[in-house]
């Protein structure tokens, strides 16, 4: 007996033709795209300043723990996982602000990686608070702020607060 392959026949399928857009739609819909990527590119120059801003004593505070975390992961007899993790996502913290930017004006997703957990409304305030000092410190040691910070602590002090208080309640009560 004689076993022939049953033959295989490819038919090609027939799209169905799309609908062309009217030229006014098509060059509004560009016009449309021309706007965003503008916008994103300026949006994009404004995050890397501000996430330089932030980035920066994020990473100095991360190298800081994990150094810390491996003198005692020495003494413990443990990896500093947690601190090596830390170490990562401040690493990656200054991209993943441009991956975010990207990937939520094109709606493409562009980087695999997991998503964070949630964090509160306060972590904003924590990070802020914990970069103005150490840009200062940092701007003070190059030498472009000559105030010290005992400068800065006097002249706090010496504001008369009791007087600002007192007319800022006057000027509620009027």
């Amino acid at each position: 007996m004689d076993h022939q392959p049953a033959a295989i026949y490819y038919h090609q399928i027939e799209e169905p033709e799309l609908e062309q857009e009217p030229p006014v739609q098509k060059a509004a819909n560009r016009l449309f795209s021309v706007i965003t990527w503008a916008i994103l590119f300026v949006l994009l120059a404004v995050w890397a300043i501000v996430g330089a801003f932030f980035w920066i004593p994020l990473l100095l505070r991360a190298m800081l723990r994990f150094s810390l975390g491996l003198v005692q992961s020495v003494f413990v007899g443990q990896r500093p996982d947690g601190s090596a993790r830390i170490l990562r996502d401040s690493v990656s913290f200054y991209r993943r602000g441009f991956v975010v930017a990207v990937e939520t004006v094109t709606r493409e997703k562009i980087d695999g990686e997991s998503k964070e957990d949630p964090q509160t409304g306060n972590r904003l305030l924590l990070e802020l608070i914990w970069a103005v000092p150490v840009w200062y410190l940092i701007l003070f040691a190059m030498g472009w702020i000559q105030a010290s910070p005992l400068d800065l602590w006097n002249w706090f002090a010496e504001i008369r607060w009791s007087e600002m208080l007192g007319s800022l309640i006057d000027w509620v009560r009027t």
